[in-house]
């Protein structure tokens, strides 16, 4: 019984850690099963390209099926050859100087895979981008929820100025790190005998977590008459989160996209954002710029892009008319039945009192090392000091 609530218990405390976010696993048609799937892009953000090949699998079974073994190489249209190798199971890799991704020239990628099956993209172009103008954040409330609370937060907005750049044709990619702790420094634990950590060790109950917004931002303003737009929304964060307590940082990456590329991207937005929610709906038969050229017939899934890219991040350590709601999961319980009443399945059990008198920590482990949550515990370069 004991294993059992400690299970319920640190699920809760998972979803209140992460901010109750659902990952979002998209339903994949059965005939889009093993198909391939190809995603990449040269940046000019770094010279470290990266290629993507996996083939599509069932929602029932959603293991990513990496293509291993495939020749890689990337060209551009002044017909300069990059040739990628495989540093990982399906992670192909080449450096392309930073001379050579300037705007206006056009790259595509020919994989041919062990098979023998030949896949090519179309060619995509750079554009220049502009600097990231500002982001920026609101306090805004929510309408009450279906557990009805009033939601508070932080909505984050960006303004764009593209001036007289060419360039018509956006997306955003959001990344967050947040700072959280755990409550009990490792002193005491039970695994069948009693073992005593002196000094106690509070290294890891700090602890640092970043993740990808799973939302895609993209814009147009090909049909405005200004080359820029005040507030695009993008991500909220709410007071119901342990991600604003005690640090957060949004990193923002602004990339200018070809209409070929904004029109894959924003269909994929489309497909996220309609009716009927994540969960409740195929996604659309999204046309990307690939081609399987052994057989035409059979679609290849994804985009294979080119971009410059600007990044900027903004920093918050502490909000004044935001009350965050703290819930607390770690609580010493008096053990009824002394040591012995803990089930070896618990072990290690790690305990909060004195050589005398112990109380066991509910959820474990998870109260007294934060890296079992998933984050890490050395600060990133980039968080203030």
């Amino acid at each position: 019984m004991l294993r059992i609530k400690t299970v319920v218990i640190f699920l809760l405390f998972v979803l209140f850690l992460h901010g109750c976010i659902v990952p979002y696993e998209p339903l994949i048609p059965t005939n889009a099963i093993n198909k391939y799937v190809v995603s990449g892009q040269v940046t000019d953000n770094n010279e470290i390209q990266t290629v993507y090949v996996s083939k599509a699998s069932n929602i029932k079974d959603p293991e990513i099926t990496q293509v291993t073994g495939c020749y890689i190489s990337i060209f551009d249209d002044k017909g300069n050859q990059f040739d990628m190798l495989e540093a990982e199971p399906g992670i192909y890799k080449t450096r392309i100087d930073k001379s050579y991704i300037t705007p206006g020239t056009s790259f595509r990628v020919d994989i041919l895979t062990p098979d023998g099956i030949n896949i090519e993209s179309d060619f995509d172009r750079i554009n220049e981008c502009p600097e990231i103008d500002s982001i920026y954040f609101i306090r805004e409330e929510i309408p009450q929820d279906q557990w009805g609370r009033n939601i508070i937060g932080l909505q984050f907005y960006i303004d764009l100025d593209a001036g007289n750049l060419p360039t018509h044709f956006f997306r955003w990619e959001a990344i967050e790190t947040w700072e959280y702790h755990v409550p009990f420094a490792r002193q005491w634990y039970y695994d069948g005998a009693i073992h005593h950590i002196f000094p106690p060790d509070s290294s890891r109950m700090v602890c640092w977590s970043t993740d990808t917004v799973k939302s895609i931002y993209t814009l147009s303003t090909q049909g405005l008459t200004e080359n820029r737009y005040d507030m695009l929304p993008l991500h909220f964060v709410d007071n119901y989160s342990a991600r604003l307590m005690y640090g957060y940082s949004l990193l923002i990456n602004q990339y200018a996209l070809s209409e070929a590329a904004y029109s894959y991207w924003d269909q994929l937005r489309i497909n996220n954002s309609e009716l009927g929610g994540l969960y409740q709906k195929q996604p659309l038969s999204i046309a990307g710029n690939l081609h399987n050229n052994t057989n035409p017939d059979e679609k290849v899934l994804g985009f294979f892009g080119v971009t410059s890219v600007r990044s900027r991040r903004i920093f918050i350590d502490h909000i004044d008319d935001i009350d965050i709601h703290k819930i607390i999961y770690c609580r010493p319980d008096t053990l009824r039945f002394g040591l012995a009443g803990i089930h070896p399945s618990n072990y290690p059990a790690f305990l909060e009192g004195t050589e005398d008198s112990y109380r066991l920590i509910r959820l474990g482990r998870f109260c007294v090392d934060c890296m079992s949550l998933g984050g890490i515990n050395v600060k990133p370069d980039f968080w203030p000091k």
